[in-house]
């Protein structure tokens, strides 16, 4: 295979096209420790990686194919013997075999989507939320190698964070949130229905504050307390989610951070 430039592989370090500056990933990177950043930030690209994959799936078999290539990607990057530029990083950054499992529940969550990209209801919207953000909570778990973390407070909250970020994409995914929520029906709803609709959708989730920073990651942390006041910006524009996607601006998001740090 020919050999990876420094130009390529270095395209992954942090800011990424998975943390572009301004955005919620942006500061919950941006205010990890330094030793942590640039790790987490390859993380956080090899995840969007995986879940692009699965959301622009015009040919399910060639998608399926590229997932198929990242699974045996993973086993080359832990042996030691990367070939894709972020692989090439994750590899330098330490990212082994502890992370194998979780790094293979990401991308067979991504291949489920694949097989059957319709959420038919509120229980299997709640599953593949906890299967994505909730495992890559996991995964920051095994990477740091600590044996302290809540394992199923860390899915509980990723998959929390993974429902706030479906439902504020709305207009543009509807195929990620349950089936009665299409955009055109959301439209026709009173803001009460659409608001009873999403609570009932995001209470699924355990979201308890936790009461101590050894509970889940530091990364995780800071994510959570984004995707919380993500949700309450939702709340306050009255869950009009079905017009255009909602966001905070970005110095909102660098205070939310920073307060977390």
């Amino acid at each position: 295979m020919k050999p990876v430039s420094p130009e390529a592989a270095d395209e992954w370090m942090f800011p990424n096209r998975a943390t572009p500056v301004g955005s919620a990933a942006y500061y919950a990177v941006r205010f990890s420790p330094a030793p942590m950043r640039q790790r987490n930030a390859l993380l956080l690209a090899w995840y969007e990686l995986i879940q692009d994959i699965a959301e622009h799936a015009h040919d399910p078999g060639a998608a399926r194919l590229k997932l198929d290539w990242w699974r045996q990607e993973i086993d080359r990057f832990i042996d030691g013997k990367a070939r894709h530029p972020l692989a090439i990083k994750l590899q330098e950054v330490g990212v082994g075999d502890r992370a194998r499992i979780q790094l293979g529940a990401i991308i067979d969550n991504a291949d489920d989507h694949i097989r059957s990209p319709l959420v038919n209801n509120d229980q299997e919207f709640a599953a593949a939320c906890r299967a994505s953000l909730g495992n890559f909570f996991v995964l920051l778990t095994r990477v740091e190698r600590r044996s302290d973390y809540d394992t199923e407070k860390c899915i509980e909250l990723g998959g929390y964070c993974a429902a706030v970020e479906r439902i504020r994409r709305l207009a543009a995914c509807e195929h990620r949130v349950p089936v009665d929520m299409n955009a055109q029906a959301f439209r026709q709803v009173t803001p009460a229905f659409r608001a009873t609709r999403v609570e009932a959708l995001l209470n699924q989730f355990d979201t308890t504050p936790v009461s101590s920073d050894e509970q889940v990651p530091d990364l995780a942390r800071r994510l959570t307390a984004l995707a919380h006041a993500m949700h309450s910006k939702i709340r306050n524009k009255d869950y009009a989610v079905a017009d255009t996607p909602i966001d905070r601006a970005p110095i909102a998001k660098l205070w939310t951070a920073w307060r977390c740090r």
